[in-house]
């Protein structure tokens, strides 16, 4: 053989040594296979309050991570529930739509990242019921979007006879960027009014009317607690946590400790208060006048601390609406005799961690209010500056350039940069005594202000209101700052139109209806999404909305 030779075959020899080698990199003890699978089944949720969902079970031989894969002939999409290593696998199917076959297959990860595919599997959803409404998306800028899923509640579908059909019908529901519903909550014994996600991933709602306090449930709609007020209860569950207090209404925080803040109320006699909206010199007269009172509670139920709106803002002064008389009859029947006049109606509370204090909206002062949490002490007052005395006057924070005062607003919030962003309805758009704006000139605003503490002023830094879009309802809604895109989102609750799209007094002609609206932090702001709830055979509304990040927790 010739040198030449020798090197060559000592080349070949040394290369096809190492691919060998290469072959082979793993110790020889590592199993390459996944997890073994057993005891696989997958059932349809038992509970029937969430029917578009269901339960995948298994069991590996080793501590693995389960992700579902899920097709419905038309999408498909994969999932992991949860980053937990384990060897016993139950998770909640979620995402599905109505009325379809879907496939479902389990992928089962390993701590060496070795993987089994289980068999397939498959699950048909039921068809949604008649009652429910078919979202329309109207516009759809996917690329523009806050991502995630959006959940509310729909307050009831009337009829043309005004009355609510079928009996307790108004479901918790998600739907995609597509306007598809993918999750629904109906109970069926109640209402369910305001829906949002807690911090250990379950939902929680107030039972509407309100005479039935709070419901905690998981996804699969299994009820985890409950708490009914002992003030003014009138239909107590099994195993409700009491909580000593009047009413649970309209929102609450859930606290950095873990407590909630959270909006109740009570009724105090107050002599020679006033009994027109219209008539300054109407003669006077004691009446039973329920204040807002705003407590911190456990988990557990207890309270601790309480705030009263009757020791913090002026009980004489009134907006319009104060001398409301329906909205708590049904809470104080049988507790307190005689008439009982909504004064001040807080809607909506949100915590300041830095200073300990909360903000809430009190809709019927036509003011968003500061209070300090450690002193009970008004810290400003944003609002219009009519018919406020000393010393609350003094709390009135200074308009600045371009602002313009919010009436009957609904939803203060946070934005990323510390500012305020309020649902303005806009009804009346004044104070008593003076003359309301009419209803044809009536217009609502989705608005953001700037507060500076240390001057008492404030400015409106951004505005979507009539020169972008004729938008007018008279109750309900939200507006949200949405943290990935800047975005705002915006509940635009209960509308009332004509056969024209004009606004139209409740009645005969009338239609109510709802939509969500997406919009960039923009002046002038894009439209990047809007659903709407509107059909000819029914009347809908929607108190609150929420973006979800995902369906799962």
């Amino acid at each position: 053989m010739t040198r030449k030779f020798l090197s060559l075959l000592t080349v070949a020899l040394i290369t096809a040594a190492l691919l060998l080698i290469g072959c082979d990199t793993a110790p020889p003890d590592r199993d390459m296979t996944g997890p073994a699978l057993s005891n696989v089944s997958l059932i349809g949720n038992p509970n029937p309050t969430v029917p578009l969902a269901a339960i995948l079970s298994l069991t590996t031989d080793e501590p693995a991570e389960l992700t579902l894969n899920i097709n419905d002939g038309e999408r498909s999409w994969s999932v992991t529930p949860s980053e937990e290593m384990t060897t016993q696998h139950e998770v909640p199917v979620l995402g599905m739509r109505p009325g379809r076959v879907h496939t479902i297959t389990a992928s089962l990860r390993d701590t060496d990242g070795n993987e089994t595919l289980s068999e397939e599997l498959t699950f048909e959803t039921p068809s949604l019921p008649d009652a429910f409404p078919t979202p329309r998306v109207t516009v759809h800028n996917p690329d523009a979007m806050e991502p995630g899923v959006t959940v509310f509640n729909i307050n009831g579908r009337w009829g043309p006879n005004g009355s609510s059909t079928p009996a307790n019908f108004s479901p918790a529901i998600i739907v995609d960027d597509g306007g598809e519903i993918i999750w629904y909550y109906l109970p069926g014994v109640h209402r369910v009014h305001d829906i949002r996600r807690l911090e250990n991933g379950n939902f929680i709602y107030e039972v509407w009317p309100g005479t039935d306090g709070m419901v905690e449930i998981d996804m699969l709609g299994n009820i985890i607690r409950r708490w009914h007020f002992t003030g003014t209860a009138k239909d107590v569950a099994e195993g409700s946590i009491p909580v000593e207090t009047d009413s649970f209404h309209h929102d609450f925080v859930e606290l950095p400790n873990g407590n909630f803040l959270l909006l109740s109320s009570e009724n105090r006699v107050i002599a020679d208060w006033l009994t027109s909206e219209t008539n300054p010199g109407a003669p006077r007269a004691a009446a039973n006048v329920i204040g807002d009172v705003i407590i911190e509670m456990t988990q557990t139920g207890d309270v601790l601390r309480e705030w009263k709106l009757h020791d913090i803002l002026d009980p004489y002064r009134i907006g319009y609406n104060s001398l409301r008389e329906d909205f708590w009859s049904n809470h104080y029947r049988g507790v307190v005799e005689g008439v009982v006049h909504d004064w001040t109606h807080g809607n909506a509370i949100i915590y300041e961690e830095e200073d300990n204090s909360f903000v809430m909206s009190v809709p019927y002062q036509d003011a968003v209010i500061k209070v300090s949490m450690d002193t009970g002490e008004l810290v400003w007052i944003l609002g219009n500056h009519d018919n406020w005395r000393e010393p609350w006057s003094d709390k009135l924070l200074t308009p600045v350039g371009d602002t313009a005062w919010s009436y009957k607003h609904h939803a203060i919030s946070h934005t990323g940069s510390g500012t305020y962003l309020l649902f303005d309805n806009g009804v009346a758009r004044t104070s008593p005594f003076d003359e309301k704006m009419p209803l044809v000139d009536s217009y609502t605003r989705a608005v953001e202000y700037s507060i500076n503490e240390q001057t008492m002023e404030v400015t409106q830094v951004w505005v979507y209101g009539p020169d972008d879009e004729q938008i007018y309802a008279r109750y309900l809604g939200d507006i949200d700052w949405q943290p990935q895109t800047g975005n705002i989102l915006v509940t635009v609750g209960g509308q009332e139109t004509n056969a024209d799209g004009q606004n139209a007094p409740p009645g005969p002609g009338t239609q109510r209806w709802a939509r969500l609206i997406e919009l960039t932090h923009d002046q002038p702001a894009e439209k990047v999404w809007e659903m709407r709830l509107q059909t000819d055979d029914a009347n809908w509304s929607i108190y609150r909305s929420e973006r979800l990040p995902s369906l799962y927790p």
